[in-house]
């Protein structure tokens, strides 16, 4: 009976990429979400950061629309404690797909009426 389990969870794990649209792995966004994920805690210039930041997906973030299709802005959200109270610091993250290294630093970010803001899928 549980021999099956290993085949019945792959088939499951297949169906549903089928019908949610999995995408092949894409090192270079995953190289990229690594740095920003890292440069985004560093730039942060916080004590007691909490987990990874959570950082928006870079290839969802190109600027395609401006003429830039290389080019992504994703914005962190960097988790920290200060004196016992749960804190977050956005982050601003520009990079470039062609060039290296990807991107070298992240600036603080504080949304503006009609600009983006903080927004995982």
């Amino acid at each position: 009976m549980f021999a099956r389990l290993p085949l019945a969870l792959g088939v499951v794990a297949l169906l549903a990429c089928a019908v949610s649209g999995c995408a092949a792995p894409d090192p270079q966004n995953e190289e990229a979400l690594g740095l920003i994920q890292q440069y985004s805690a560093r730039d942060a210039m916080v004590d007691g950061i909490v987990g990874v930041p959570e950082c928006q997906n870079p290839r969802d973030m190109l600027l395609t629309d401006k003429g830039y299709p290389s080019v992504f802005q994703s914005i962190c959200r960097v988790h920290y404690v200060k004196d016992g109270v749960n804190r977050f610091k956005d982050m601003k993250c520009n990079g470039d797909f062609d060039r290296q290294p990807i991107l070298s630093y992240c600036y603080v970010w504080v949304p503006y009426t009609g600009t983006n803001s903080f927004t995982t899928p």
